[in-house]
This record gives C-alpha cells, sequence and structure tokens, in this order.
C-alpha cells in the first residue's frame, strides 16, 4: 500500500488494470455483432487477393488487417477469440507503450491520470474485443507519439528512415494512419527546416514524406476506392458537411470534435474539450509544440478529409485514433485547472475531478452490465440444436451468416416476406432480430401453416413453422 501512494506506482496499477478489463471483455467472448459480422464473413469467405478488391456486405477495412485476420484463422480456426486475438494484442500493446509515452511526457500525476484514463476507456475496452481494425488505429497513433518523444535528441535522419519503413505497413493496417504519419510529419517539419539541418537530415525526410505519399496514393486509388459505395456513405451522411447550407458547416464542425471526445471518453468526454484545450497551451509553453502537432493534427487532417467528404468525422468509432491525443491533453489540462478551481473553491474541484473520472464509472459499471447484445449466438445455437437436416433456416442479420456457417446453402436472407422456396419443406425455422422483439411473430403466417415452437433470446425471436396437416 505505501508503494501504492506513489504517482509513478499508479501508472504501473493503472496498466494491470486496463489489462484485466481487455482480457476480461475478450475473455467472456461476447457475441459477434452486425458490422463486426460483415466484416468476419470476408475474412472468412475471401482469398487475400480478393480483400484488395470490393468487400462483401458494403464492408470497409485496411488490406493488411484483413490478412492478419485471414491468417489469424488459418493458424487458429475461425472462432471468435482467434478472430478478436489480433484487436485484443494491438489493444494491450497500445495500453503498454501509451503508459511510457504519458511518463515522458507528464508528470507523475498527470500520468496517472492520462494511464487511468486510457485504461478505463469504455469505447478502447469494446473495441478491445471486437473483429475490427479500431485497436489497431490507435495503436498507431500511441507508437507514432512514442516515436517522436522516444527519438526527441535523435539527429533528424535517424528519426525519419525507420518511420519511413514502418510507414506502409501502418497505412495499410490501419486507415487513419494516413493522419497520424501527417500529424508526424508536421511535427518533425520544424527540424527539417532548421538552417543547421544537414542535408542527410532533410534527404531522410523527404523520404518519409514520399514513402507516407506514395502508401497513401496507392491506398487511396486501389483497396480504399474499391471499397467504398453509396451504400456505405448513406449509412455516414451525418458525418459530413451539409455545404448547401454552408453557414452551419462551423456549427457542425466545432459539434463533431466534442464529439470526438466524448467518444474517446464516454461518458462526459465533451469537458475533455476544455481541458484538452488547457492542456495543448500547457505542452506549448512548456517547448512541446511539435508535440501537440503530432497530437492534434491527425483529428485536424480527418476533420480536413471529412469536409472534402473522402473520410467521416465526429463521435464515431472511425475517430477513435484520437483517444491518446484526448488522454494525454486532458490529464495535463486538468493539472494546470484543479490547483486554479481548488483556491476559489474546494467543492468546485472535487466537481471537476469528479467529471474526469466519470470514465472510471463507466468501466465498472459495464464490467458489471456489459454492452447489449442481440442474442444472436444463442438463438443460432438453438436452432442448430433442434433443426431437422432439411429445415431451411430464414435470417435477417449477417450475424446469422457467421453462427450458421456450418450450414451453408441450408439458410436464406429473410426481409419479412415468405418466398415459394421458403416453403418447400414441412418445417421452416425464422430467426428475426429487432430491437422491437415482444415474444410475438408479428408477420403473417402462410397459409396452410402454423406456428408450432419458438423462444426469445434478448432481442431475436426464433419461431419454427410447419405445414399445417387437412383439417386443421
Amino acid at each position: 500500500m505505501r508503494r501504492l501512494s506513489r504517482p509513478g506506482h499508479w501508472v504501473t496499477f493503472a496498466v494491470l488494470i486496463g489489462l484485466a478489463l481487455r482480457a476480461y471483455h475478450y475473455l467472456r467472448c461476447p457475441p459477434v455483432w452486425h458490422d463486426e459480422a460483415a466484416l468476419v464473413v470476408n475474412v472468412l469467405k475471401l482469398s487475400f487477393a480478393e480483400m484488395l478488391g470490393p468487400l462483401l456486405h458494403a464492408e470497409a477495412a485496411p488490406p493488411l488487417f484483413l490478412w492478419l485476420e485471414r491468417a489469424a484463422v488459418l493458424a487458429l480456426g475461425d472462432g471468435e477469440y482467434a478472430l478478436r486475438l489480433v484487436p485484443f494484442l494491438a489493444s494491450c500493446l497500445a495500453l503498454v507503450t501509451f503508459a511510457a509515452l504519458a511518463r515522458r511526457t507528464l508528470g507523475p500525476h498527470a500520468a496517472a491520470l492520462a494511464v487511468g484514463l486510457f485504461a478505463v476507456s469504455d469505447r478502447l475496452l469494446w473495441h478491445a474485443s471486437e473483429a475490427k481494425p479500431y485497436s489497431l488505429d490507435v495503436l498507431v497513433a500511441v507508437a507514432a507519439g512514442w516515436w517522436f518523444t522516444h527519438t526527441m535528441n535523435w539527429q533528424l535522419w535517424r528519426r525519419c528512415l525507420p518511420a519511413a519503413a514502418a510507414a506502409p505497413l501502418a497505412l495499410w493496417a490501419s486507415y487513419p494512419a494516413c493522419f497520424v504519419f501527417g500529424g508526424l510529419l508536421l511535427g518533425l517539419l520544424p527540424s527539417a527546416i532548421l538552417r543547421r539541418a544537414s542535408w542527410r537530415d532533410r534527404a531522410a525526410f523527404g523520404v518519409l514524406a514520399i514513402t507516407v505519399g506514395l502508401a497513401f496514393v496507392a491506398l487511396a486509388l486501389g483497396p480504399a476506392a474499391a471499397q467504398r459505395n453509396g451504400a456505405m456513405d448513406s449509412c455516414w451522411s451525418d458525418h459530413f458537411p451539409d455545404w448547401s447550407r454552408p453557414w452551419v458547416v462551423p456549427v457542425w464542425a466545432a459539434a463533431g470534435t466534442f464529439e470526438v471526445a466524448r467518444y474517446c471518453l464516454v461518458p462526459a468526454g465533451q469537458v475533455a474539450v476544455l481541458l484538452a484545450i488547457v492542456g495543448a497551451v500547457s505542452f506549448g509553453r512548456r517547448g512541446r509544440g511539435q508535440f501537440v502537432w503530432v497530437l492534434l493534427a491527425p483529428v485536424g487532417l480527418a476533420l480536413v478529409a471529412a469536409l472534402l467528404h473522402k473520410y467521416p468525422y465526429g463521435g464515431s468509432r472511425l475517430e477513435v485514433f484520437a483517444a491518446p491525443a484526448v488522454c494525454l491533453l486532458t490529464a495535463e489540462g486538468l493539472r494546470r485547472v484543479l490547483p486554479w478551481v481548488a483556491r476559489r473553491s474546494r467543492a468546485s474541484a472535487a466537481v471537476v475531478m469528479a467529471i474526469a473520472l466519470a470514465p472510471v464509472g463507466q468501466a465498472a459499471y459495464r464490467t458489471a452490465m456489459p454492452w447489449d447484445c442481440t442474442g444472436c449466438d444463442e438463438a443460432a445455437e438453438f436452432v442448430l440444436r433442434h433443426r431437422g437436416s432439411a429445415d431451411p433456416v430464414l435470417v435477417n442479420a449477417w450475424e446469422y451468416e457467421y453462427y450458421l456457417r456450418s450450414i451453408p446453402g441450408g439458410w436464406r436472407s429473410w426481409a419479412g416476406r415468405f418466398e415459394p422456396a421458403d416453403l418447400a419443406g414441412e418445417r421452416v425455422w425464422v430467426v428475426h432480430t429487432d430491437q422491437r422483439v415482444t415474444g410475438q411473430f408479428s408477420f403473417p403466417v402462410p397459409a396452410g401453416w402454423k406456428v408450432v415452437g419458438g423462444r426469445v433470446v434478448q432481442t431475436t425471436l426464433v419461431v419454427l413453422l410447419q405445414r399445417s396437416t387437412v383439417g386443421e
């Protein structure tokens, strides 16, 4: 207990708590959810070469991440643990690296707070236990910040060349890596244009810039362009500005920025924006202005991309790469603000601290009451256990394409209408997932059929229809 009273030991404690929470959510194996299932289907069905082109179900994911997922499946099988192993390991590595970054850039108390916020962030914990690339987005952002600060006293060419070697891999494993490396380039730029910079330093900086540019162009014109489609854009329409009303665009941009912070630090992340501004100014006054560019430029570049309708912006998983910057700047800002507030009112200081630590309560709540799920896994298991070999299964969600993968051709998509092919046998299973599920089969039962069984699991209704005999 005496050792934990030291701020440095609180950083280690926060890391251990964060690793434990990530392991807990990974090991409890939550059901595959809608968009996650869409990505999983691509991993299971497409070859390595096919993953460079359009994906199934209007899905988008960086090709190198898909290849890593495919490799995990080939090595470990197609279960949830194998599919989620890469994001889980990436999230754990990001936490450990972030702790090293916080120790290097913040004072001991602020570092403990920053690592604590990062460790218990609701969204980071969620993304650590799903087969999606967002944990790798965060890892790339943390690694860039760590590299920039770790090599602060190195010659510029020694800082640039390893980053150039890593850039193509990072960009092809994480779409937001293009923003992260843009921020890294802006952070290194002042060192490259100084008069005392050698020709070797400037050449190495040029190599880094060209490498990032070429990797980005190849990705943008290749897999990213092949994956983008109208269905995908329609899902993110609120995350692009409405240029038909240009006067509301600044309001949209400001609201989107507050939402980015909220997403990173649920439930009170909006307050983090104000603290982060103070933190950024504090870093600048301490001579760390270039590091502020590395932290904030990626978010700014994402906003610019959204203004051009190239990348969604706002409170969504696509901006979770901002979490390291939000946690670091919030902790630094709180270090500056809290003593000032405490001198005027201890009660106000307690309120500020309680708001800043709200993510801790959110993490505790989600440990006891995990995120809502549809129950698709239990519903599919129930059908597989009771289904006859000839019984067709009608489903309305992508999750079942994964959970019913053992009966290829034995299930069909269903949108509430029964087609003749659906009623060719004596029995048919209907599995309907909807937030409004009440336990009653609300669709018209086909003539000559009757409901003979069913079950409700979470927000999923399982119904067994059987052909009626004459006279029934």
